[in-house]
């Protein structure tokens, strides 16, 4: 099986030396490159072609965000980000502008190994804390702008429930149905908003304004 090229772009030494080491512990992953400084990663992402490129972020750094505009636009890499950022105003420029996963320097070990496999298919992922930071701010979403849909209200309840971070087991023990009924209204949502996965189906329902409050 191919092994997962990560390159990590770090710019705090501690930090950097343990996601180093977290990377070159799993065999699934290969550690393609170290960048200590922003001026070299494009560079590197163009020389080392990884498959997801994990990289610390700082909102209120300019320079940082310009540089991860020129990455994704390229195409030639998946970006996941890690930071210290919980605030919605730095999270939702990161999803405007098309980074497929976010993790903060909180998440678990194992949060954090999720989200590298998760991205190297071109899969988002978001962790727990950062669907937190949206949906503490509901209500803006519901200003967009986005045409109706004829999702059932059971299939809402679910849909709310799945962007909450239930699992599946767990919505069907509080909606007291079979785990088939919640994979079956899953489905048919998945179907009914033409997406493709669950994670798609969180980011769609936050930015449109589905989930409701």
């Amino acid at each position: 099986m191919r092994k997962i090229k990560v390159l990590i772009s770090d710019f705090q030494f501690l930090t950097r030396e343990g996601l180093i080491h977290m990377v070159n512990e799993k065999d699934q992953f290969e550690l393609s490159g170290v960048v200590e400084g922003a001026d070299e990663v494009m560079k590197s992402v163009l020389q080392e072609h990884p498959d997801v490129l994990l990289m610390d972020y700082e909102g209120n750094d300019p320079v940082l965000k310009s540089l991860l505009n020129q990455v994704v636009q390229s195409k030639a890499t998946n970006v996941l980000v890690i930071t210290n950022e919980d605030k919605r105003e730095h999270i939702k420029p990161l999803l405007d502008m098309g980074i497929k996963g976010i993790v903060t320097k909180q998440c678990s070990q194992s949060e954090i190994l999720n989200a590298i496999e998760s991205v190297s298919k071109n899969t988002r992922f978001y962790c727990n804390r950062i669907l937190d930071v949206l949906l503490e701010n509901e209500e803006e979403f519901k200003e967009v702008d986005c045409e109706p849909t004829d999702l059932s209200p059971r299939e809402y309840e679910v849909l709310q429930l799945i962007t909450k971070g239930h699992k599946t087991v767990q919505i069907a023990d509080e909606l007291n149905v079979s785990v088939h009924t919640i994979n079956s209204h899953r489905k048919n949502i998945l179907k009914k908003l033409n997406l493709k996965s669950p994670t798609e189906l969180i980011v769609y329902a936050l930015e449109t304004g589905l989930v409701k409050a």
